[in-house]
């Protein structure tokens, strides 16, 4: 070994130790993996381009890629989780490392050894790359949890046996320490997927307990799928599905898209808020502005399916309510109780009776101005006092 390797050895030692380091902090990805190209580079590794992959759990994405250059520039990218997707990967070169198991890769780019037999190496070869290197690091035997990473050099005669060696090590260093940083952020999209984002950060920060919550002021916006028993009865239940999918398009997303927050998919039913952080006429307006997006998605997307029509009534109400986990210690749901929920629940059941798609109360319809049209008193079920119900005109 002569000095100059014998030297990237020792500085690559200091690598190891900044990186088993980094392993306990909580760092995102991206910065630490353009930190450790960074410090290779630096040492003497001559890194032109480095990219790490791994799956992740998400309901858009399969999986992510961290790709960092020279120049300083990082940039990550998300795979769709769709067949066209997952047939450009079954494609790449990371794609066939994975499917053949292979722990190492390596490419000669340059001279008489060169073998280019992926597009991405011409690409490579083309940016001034002389030599590529791939690992795959698997987590767990027989899944295929793990990363993949990549390193393409751009010294005329590549890679040295020592820095490959040196690589190797540091890879696998690497995958450790983002292991925890992928299993943390399944943790949040599974959370945040199923909960909703700040429910679900509020979980994931420690409120797990049952009576763990708030009481909050917020507009409540509840919508529910026309004829559903029936429509469930004439679909199969693939149709079914995608006619519900099409509908939670049109509701709970104009709710999302709106700044609100969708607390509970019941069945067929929608029920979101928008807190009242500002003013009660802020998130009323947001609200009111959710409704009618989603009655202009409604009109602007087709009507049936399998000549069934779509259709849905939404109900708006300002009240104060109890935010945090109800049920039994073992199984806890993250929602929103007390009088108002059941309030704003009622409401929507009478956009039937009055033939109005949206109805908001009194309390709501006081709080932002609109062409409100009086649709009179109801004593909904459950109440005895008479609720003043208003229509959207």
């Amino acid at each position: 070994m002569d000095s100059q390797e014998q030297g990237s050895t020792v500085l690559g030692s200091t690598v190891s130790e900044w990186l088993a380091e980094e392993a306990l902090h909580s760092s995102e990805p991206a910065k630490l993996y353009a930190e450790l190209c960074q410090r290779l580079r630096g040492i003497g590794v001559p890194i032109l381009r480095g990219q790490i992959a791994f799956r992740i759990l998400h309901p858009l994405y399969d999986a992510t890629s961290i790709i960092w250059k020279a120049d300083g520039a990082v940039v990550s990218l998300f795979r769709p989780d769709d067949s066209g997707g997952r047939e450009r990967f079954r494609r790449s070169l990371f794609g066939h490392v994975l499917t053949h198991h292979m722990p190492v890769l390596r490419r000669r780019l340059t001279g008489d050894t060169a073998l280019l037999d992926f597009a991405e190496l011409e690409e490579f070869k083309a940016l001034g790359g002389t030599d590529y290197l791939l690992f795959l690091v698997g987590f767990d035997p027989g899944t295929e949890a793990g990363v993949i990473c990549s390193w393409l050099g751009d010294r005329a005669a590549g890679f040295t046996d020592g820095e490959i060696v040196q690589l190797r090590r540091i890879t696998r260093e690497l995958a450790v320490a983002m292991k925890a940083r992928i299993e943390r952020s399944v943790a949040h999209n599974v959370a945040h997927a199923y909960l909703g984002k700040r429910a679900g950060e509020a979980v994931l920060n420690g409120q797990i307990r049952r009576g763990d919550g708030e009481k909050i002021m917020a507009a409540l916006w509840y919508s529910d799928l026309r004829n559903s028993t029936a429509l469930a009865d004439r679909l199969s239940a693939e149709d079914f599905l995608k006619l519900l999918g099409r509908y939670f398009e049109m509701t709970a997303a104009a709710v999302l898209d709106g700044g609100g927050e969708v607390v509970s998919l019941i069945g067929d039913s929608v029920l979101g808020l928008f807190r009242v952080e500002e003013s009660p006429h802020h998130a009323c307006g947001l609200a009111l502005a959710a409704a009618r997006e989603a009655r202009r998605r409604l009109d602007a997307a087709e009507q049936t399916t399998n000549n069934l029509p779509i259709d849905f009534g939404i109900a708006l109400h300002l009240g104060q309510v109890i935010h945090g986990n109800v049920g039994v210690p073992e199984r806890l749901q993250f929602t929103v109780v007390g009088a108002a929920v059941n309030e704003v629940v009622r409401v929507q059941d009478l956009t039937k009776q009055v033939n109005r798609p949206v109805l908001a109360t009194a309390p709501f319809a006081a709080a932002v101005p609109g062409p409100w049209h009086p649709v009179g008193e109801h004593i909904l079920r459950g109440f005895e006092t008479p609720m003043p119900v208003l229509a959207m005109a």
